[in-house]
C-alpha cells in the first residue's frame, strides 16, 4: 500500500472530475437525541484511539485503480470442505480498503478487508448435489442468524445464482438490498442498559404494560451509537450475466500464503477497540488463532446440528425406533414402580393406627413422598416420549414429500433493511447540530447555575426533547412519555414526604377490607 495522501493531494483527489457522490438521508435524524450525543462521544474517542491516517482511503483507491489496469480480473477465493455429510463451498472476497467511516459515515476504516459467504450442499442418492443453505458474513449476527434456506423467497437471484448485497465501505453481506441500521453499544453504557431492562421487565412483564419487543428495541437505541450499512445493490455487479465475471482461485491448507501467514493484511493502528486495525487473512484471527469459519464452517452458521436432507428419513426412522425402545422400557419400569408405591402407601396407612409406630410411620411417609415424586417423574417422561414420537412421525411424513417447514423458522432476528426514510433538510440539519447544542447547554447550566443545575438541566432536556419530537413527528408520544415520567417522579416525591401516612392509610384499607370480608362470612 502506498503512503497516505498529503492534505493538498487529498483535496485534489476529492475534487477530481467524475468522482462518485454518495447521498443518503441523515442517519442521525433516524434516532433519538441521546443517541446523537453518544455519537459525538464516539467521534471524540477517535482522538485517543489508534485510527487510520487521513488520506489512506484515497491512496487505496488510487492504488486499486492502478492494480486493476495491470490485472482487470475480479477474483474470489474458493474452498471446498466435506464434513458431517455436507459439502461446504466457502467463497472469500478480498478488498483493498474498508472505508466505511471516511466514505459512508460508518464505524471504522482499516486497510484491507476479507469477507466470506458459504453454500451448504447435500448429496442425493444418485450422487448429484443440491444446495440447502446459504450463509453470509454480516455485522452483529452469528450462528443460525447468518444463514437462509436456499428456497427462501427473500433470497434474490440471477437465474439459479443467489445475490450478495455488499455494504458500501463495510462490505458486510446481506440477502436483501437496502439500508441496515447498526447499533454500536459502548461498554461503559452496559450498566445503564441493564438497569433500564430491569425496569422494562417489571413494567411490561409484571404490570402487563406495553410491548416487550418494542421496549427492548427502544432501550437499545437509547444507549447505542447509530450507524447505517448501505447495501442498496446499486453499485458494481459481478457474476454470471453481469458486465464483469468472477475469476475463481482455489485455496486450502496447501496454499502457502493462506496457511503460513498469520499477520495483518495492512496497517496495525493498535486500536484498543480493534475496529481500525487491518484484518488477518482468510484462515487466521488477529491473534493468530484459526478462524472458526475455517476449521468448523458447519458450526460457524449453526449447520453442525442439522442432518443433510438426504439422511433425514433414515435418521428419523432410527430416532423413532430409539424412542419406541425407551418407551417400552419406561412402561415396564412404571408398572414396577406403581406396585412399590402402592405397597409403601399401604404401610403408611396401616402405621397410622397407633402412636407406638409414629417414628416408623414418619420414615415410611417420607419414603412414600419420595417414591411418589419419582413415579410422577416417570409418568411425565412417558408423556414427553409419546409427544416426541407423534412429532417425529409427523415430521417424517412431511420430509418424505419434501416439506421442510417454513424457510425462516430458524431465525429469531432476521436481518432486514430499515424502511426508506424521506427526511426534510431542516430535520437533518437539526439532527446534526442538536447533540452538540444539548451538550453545550448542559455544560453552561452546570457552570452558571451550580445550585440549581439539576432542575435547569431537566428543563433543558424537556425543551430539547420537545423540539426533537416535533421535528420527527412524534410530539404526542413524547408528551405521553413525559406525563408518565412526571407521574412516577411525583409519586416518588409524595412517598418520600408522606411515607408514614401512606403506610397508615394502606394498613387502614387492609383492615377495613378484612373486617368487611369476615363479617360477610358471619352473615352467611
Amino acid at each position: 500500500m502506498r503512503e497516505p495522501l498529503t492534505p493538498l493531494e487529498y483535496q485534489r483527489w476529492m475534487s477530481r472530475p467524475g468522482r462518485p457522490e454518495f447521498k443518503a438521508p441523515g442517519r442521525l435524524a433516524r434516532v433519538p437525541l441521546i443517541s446523537r450525543i453518544g455519537d459525538a462521544f464516539f467521534d471524540l474517542s477517535l482522538l485517543v484511539r489508534g485510527t487510520l491516517p487521513g488520506g489512506t482511503s484515497a491512496a487505496a483507491e488510487i492504488e486499486t485503480r492502478e492494480l486493476n489496469k495491470r490485472d482487470p480480473r475480479y477474483v474470489y477465493y474458493g474452498r471446498v470442505v466435506r464434513d458431517g455429510g455436507w459439502v461446504v463451498l466457502q467463497y472469500l472476497f478480498f478488498y483493498t480498503m474498508n472505508n466505511w467511516r471516511s466514505g459512508f459515515y460508518g464505524v471504522n476504516d482499516h486497510e484491507a478487508d476479507w469477507e466470506q459467504a458459504f453454500v451448504y450442499l447435500f448429496e442425493e442418492a444418485d450422487g448429484t448435489t443440491r444446495p440447502m443453505w446459504l450463509a453470509y458474513a454480516a455485522h452483529d449476527y452469528q450462528g443460525d442468524e447468518l444463514r437462509r434456506r436456499f428456497d427462501d423467497p427473500a433470497i434474490h437471484r440471477v437465474g439459479d445464482h443467489p445475490i450478495i448485497f455488499a455494504g458500501a465501505g463495510s462490505h458486510g453481506s446481506y440477502f436483501e438490498p437496502g439500508e441496515y441500521m447498526m447499533n454500536i453499544e459502548p461498554s461503559f453504557l452496559t450498566p445503564v442498559k441493564d438497569a433500564l431492562n430491569l425496569i422494562r421487565k417489571f413494567w411490561i412483564e409484571t404490570l402487563r404494560q406495553g410491548d416487550p419487543a418494542n421496549a427492548a428495541r427502544r432501550i437499545e437505541q437509547l444507549i447505542s451509537v447509530p450507524f447505517v450499512d448501505y447495501a442498496r445493490g446499486d453499485g458494481l455487479s459481478i457474476g454470471p450475466g453481469q458486465p464483469v465475471e468472477w475469476t475463481p482461485l482455489l485455496i486450502s491448507d496447501d496454499v502457502a500464503w493462506a496457511n503460513n501467514y498469520r499477520g495483518l493484511w495492512g496497517l496495525d493502528t493498535q486500536d484498543r477497540f480493534g475496529g481500525e486495525r487491518a484484518p488477518s487473512g482468510p484462515k487466521y484471527n488477529r491473534d493468530g488463532s484459526i478462524r472458526m469459519s475455517w476449521y468448523n464452517p458447519l458450526g460457524w452458521a449453526g449447520v453442525d446440528k442439522l442432518f443433510p436432507p438426504s439422511h433425514l428419513p433414515d435418521e428419523l426412522r432410527e430416532r423413532m425406533g430409539e424412542v419406541e425402545a425407551e418407551l417400552a422400557q419406561l412402561r415396564g419400569q412404571i408398572e414396577t414402580e406403581r406396585e412399590f408405591l402402592r405397597d409403601v402407601a399401604l404401610d403408611v396407612e396401616a402405621l397410622k393406627a397407633t402412636d407406638y409406630f409414629s417414628a416408623l410411620h414418619d420414615a415410611r411417609a417420607k419414603e412414600l413422598a419420595a417414591r411418589q415424586a419419582e413415579f410422577q417423574r416417570l409418568v411425565a417422561r412417558e408423556m414427553e416420549l409419546n409427544e416426541t414420537q407423534l412429532a417425529l412421525s409427523d415430521y417424517l411424513a412431511r420430509v418424505e414429500v419434501g416439506d421442510y417447514g417454513p424457510p425462516a423458522a430458524h431465525l429469531k432476528q432476521p436481518h432486514q433493511p430499515t424502511p426508506p426514510v424521506m427526511q426534510r433538510r431542516a430535520i437533518e440539519v437539526w439532527a446534526a447540530v442538536s447533540g452538540a447544542l444539548a451538550l453545550m447547554s448542559f455544560g453552561y447550566l452546570i457552570v452558571a447555575t451550580p445550585r440549581h443545575w439539576i432542575a435547569w438541566a431537566l428543563a433543558a432536556a424537556l425543551i430539547f426533547g420537545a423540539i426533537d419530537a416535533l421535528a420527527r413527528g412524534r410530539l404526542a408520544r413524547f408528551l405521553l412519555s413525559t406525563i408518565v415520567a412526571l407521574a412516577v417522579v411525583c409519586s416518588i416525591i409524595l412517598f418520600i414526604e408522606f411515607w408514614q401516612w401512606i403506610i397508615i392509610g394502606g394498613l387502614a384499607l387492609i383492615v377495613i377490607y378484612m373486617i368487611r370480608d369476615n363479617l360477610r362470612e358471619v352473615r352467611l
